[in-house]
């Protein structure tokens, strides 16, 4: 009996010196855990100087801190990154070459750079989020465009054109380095999975909107589906938003889905260049969205035309601000901060919505 009395003693005794150190160990790492920092104020930023001849353009958010911009240099352009918080001021990559685009994934891990030293040739460089240069490859054209899977940062569509506007469609798998070929009716996609592409079927007239197809890059198989009229489609990880054309009440049809999750709405349809207009998609970390929607129907490009700053989720539409006329925007991986402007030189603090003028070019 008592040999029983002390084996149930022993195993109380291990069993509750298991769960104080596994809660020992949640607690370590808990406390090791990296504050992220954010900006909670626009007020707090220091402002960045900066001559206006060595500007070339604002790239985007590397954290919710720090932005990333080109500078041009009598030796060549370099890609900054600059703390918004500190003033602190790090070039991460120079180039001898002109860059021509540049793209931050949204994991914020690694940097894409395309740079051109001819009319016949472009390079594309993938780069660390400290500037350590992890691939490179050359494309046969210097004019073209860049789709970065978002979920995995190792797949990138390219369209390759032609000085009478032909193209060609690549995949390109940076872990294998290997640039595959695939055909494609239009050279403009949006990733649908790591083996599909999302494509937008245009007739003879954009007004009418387009009919999606899936095109199976591996098969070189393209797939019709039932949505048409669609103007503007997009997809982050498992949420994809698809905006068509309500012709009798002149009206844009946004639908945000996940799973069997929906959430629609309803906006002013408005055109811009003979074609209609939808606001770039900003999506978050957590799925959700930041994006300017249209308050009455019209031509962006005659003037005065209001948008209104949201953030969408799956459980509604939440107004942070107004815009007078269209700006283009960029936002941090969490939606707290964003920039607008022609060169994005103001920052918004989404919670407070202040503004802030961040980037001062001087003559």
């Amino acid at each position: 009996m008592k040999k029983v009395i002390y084996l149930v003693a022993i195993t109380v005794f291990f069993l509750v010196a298991c769960q104080q150190q596994s809660h020992s160990k949640e607690n370590s790492k808990t406390n090791t855990k990296k504050t992220i920092a954010t900006i909670d104020s626009s007020l707090n930023i220091v402002p960045y100087h900066l001559m206006e001849d060595h500007f070339y353009r604002v790239v985007g958010f590397s954290s919710e801190v720090e932005v990333l911009l080109i500078e041009q240099q009598p030796e060549g352009e370099q890609l900054v990154q600059y703390n918004l918080l500190t003033g602190k001021k790090k070039i991460l990559y120079f180039s001898k070459d002109d860059i021509i685009q540049a793209f931050i994934h949204p994991s914020m891990k690694q940097i894409l750079l395309q740079t051109a030293t001819n009319e016949k040739r472009a390079t594309v460089m993938i780069l660390s989020n400290t500037g350590e240069l992890l691939h490179k490859f050359q494309v046969k054209s210097s004019e073209i465009s860049i789709v970065w899977n978002p979920s995995n940062a190792n797949l990138l569509a390219l369209a390759a054109f032609s000085d009478d506007f032909s193209y060609k469609s690549y995949i390109y798998e940076s872990n294998k380095e290997k640039l595959h070929r695939f055909q494609s009716a239009n050279p403009f996609w949006t990733w649908l999975t790591d083996d599909s592409l999302w494509m937008n079927r245009m007739g003879n007239n954009p007004l009418n909107g387009g009919t999606l197809s899936i095109i199976d890059w591996k098969k070189n198989q393209e797939i019709p589906q039932s949505e048409h009229k669609v103007i503007y489609m997009s997809c982050f990880k498992q949420s994809k938003i698809i905006v068509t054309m309500d012709f009798k009440h002149e009206e844009f049809q946004y639908v945000l889905q996940k799973g069997k999750q929906k959430k629609v709405w309803k906006t002013p349809a408005v055109s811009s260049f003979s074609q209609w207009f939808v606001p770039e998609i900003q999506w978050l970390e957590d799925q959700s969205m930041m994006t300017l929607l249209p308050m009455k129907n019209g031509i962006v490009d005659d003037g005065e035309h209001p948008f209104q700053l949201v953030h969408v989720t799956l459980k509604g539409v939440q107004n942070i601000g107004q815009f007078k006329n269209y700006e283009p925007i960029t936002c941090s991986s969490k939606g707290i901060v964003c920039l607008s402007g022609n060169n994005y030189e103001t920052l918004i603090s989404t919670k407070s919505y202040e503004m802030k003028k961040w980037l001062l070019l001087k003559k």
